[in-house]
């Protein structure tokens, strides 16, 4: 299949809004069976995004699998993680508190399969954690993160627009306004620690920590901040924590890059571009790029709009919409 990025992805993805959506019609009622609840949820996820992202690496051609960016990455980089989930954690807090005070919201589904959850005895913890916190984020990560960039870098769309389009895409399947916006940092979170460690692997650590606090200390935080007395003290620390722990995290990035460029190892950039052998990435301008840098520059942005305008991709927004929309009714 040679079908560009902006257009195979895109379609790729919608499918997966389809099973998505599909799935919520099956929930309720498998809720109000006597199934393991664990095991179904483990199963839905392999049929909504595991098996589709292997036919889609299929129909890619022999040797697909070795251009995605699953790919150990040395223990040095647990500190990036770590920082990262960090960044994540208390950015999502603020937008929660935002989303309380200003908003009005009075409920947050933090899984694709809240209903699943429900009141549930998380005391099951294993269970709990194997289907709400490792799945989503290995199923996940494989498709937005591992293919969906691939696809994007392949085509030299490069890392901005990449990763803009892969962390919409990402949160919008779980079709709610309220879980858009906290879904779409995390994804952009993500994607730049993909991008700064060249593994899709650290962006799955990062996605359990963040969904292992979703699922078991959310709420208590909520609480927290939800409590009127705590109001003014609750939005200082987190805002200050999200400064703090945000300058050190872009600091282990920058770190990592460095350490990079030093070992003469290719570091993200704008667009990539191949060498002569088609599989290594060359970040280096040509000399004609060099002297024409407005030339580039309109490039860029035809292929950004080429991105954000294809069919595939408006068409994955108007299903959301419509999900949104017209389902809530």
């Amino acid at each position: 299949m040679k079908a560009k990025a902006s257009l195979s992805s895109p379609f790729f993805v919608l499918i997966l809004y389809l099973l998505a959506l599909s799935s919520r019609f099956l929930q309720q009622r498998l809720v109000e069976s006597e199934s393991n609840v664990y095991l179904t949820v483990i199963i839905l996820q392999i049929l909504i995004f595991v098996i589709p992202a292997i036919v889609f690496c299929r129909l890619k051609g022999v040797g697909y699998a070795t251009k995605l960016n699953i790919r150990l990455f040395s223990p040095a980089k647990l500190g990036c993680i770590v920082m990262s989930a960090l960044v994540l954690i208390c950015g999502s807090v603020l937008i929660r508190f935002a989303q309380i005070y200003v908003g009005g919201l009075d409920r947050f589904g933090f899984s694709m399969f809240d209903s699943y959850l429900g009141d549930r005895d998380t005391g099951e913890f294993l269970f709990v954690t194997m289907a709400f916190v490792v799945m989503p984020a290995i199923t996940e990560e494989f498709v937005f993160r591992a293919i969906l960039l691939t696809e994007y870098n392949e085509d030299g769309f490069g890392a901005i627009t990449a990763s803009l389009i892969s962390a919409l895409l990402s949160s919008m399947i779980f079709f709610s306004l309220e879980k858009l916006p906290v879904f779409f940092l995390a994804g952009l979170i993500y994607c730049m620690i993909t991008y700064v460690t060249g593994s899709s692997l650290t962006a799955l650590l990062t996605h359990m920590i963040f969904n292992f606090y979703g699922i078991f200390a959310e709420r208590y935080v909520l609480k927290a901040i939800i409590n009127p007395s705590n109001k003014i003290i609750s939005i200082f620390t987190f805002a200050l924590l999200f400064l703090i722990l945000a300058v050190i995290m872009f600091g282990e990035y920058e770190h990592i890059l460095r350490k990079m460029g030093i070992n003469g190892v290719p570091t993200p950039s704008y667009r990539l571009k191949k060498t002569e052998d088609g599989t290594t990435p060359d970040v280096a301008a040509t000399e004609a790029e060099e002297e024409s840098g407005k030339a580039l520059i309109g490039e860029r942005a035809r292929m950004s709009l080429e991105a954000f305008f294809s069919p595939g991709f408006l068409l994955c927004i108007l299903f959301f919409a419509i999900a949104v929309f017209g389902f809530s009714r």
